[in-house]
């Protein structure tokens, strides 16, 4: 947690316990804006994952390449070459 520093005319014209509570508020706003932020752990978790997608996708890829391959030389077999 950083620390509030507030400037001695505004804790002037506050006084203490508004002082007081107005670095409460800030504190917990602070809490709360720190809990969106992603950890280093959830960044690493992300790239395994993206890993993962990229290495079914590159295997996806081949299959489709292949089954392409059989229907080209299905329809060329039935259309071109004639028995």
């Amino acid at each position: 947690m950083s620390v509030i520093a507030i400037p001695k005319p505004l804790r002037e014209k506050l006084g203490d316990d508004a002082t007081d509570a107005l670095v409460a508020v800030l504190g917990k706003f602070e809490q709360e804006a720190q809990r969106g932020l992603a950890t280093k752990e959830d960044i690493a978790s992300l790239k395994l994952e993206i890993a993962e997608i990229r290495s079914e996708l590159k295997l996806l890829k081949w299959m489709v390449g292949i089954m392409l391959a059989g229907v080209i030389s299905l329809v060329i077999k039935a259309f071109i070459i004639i028995n």
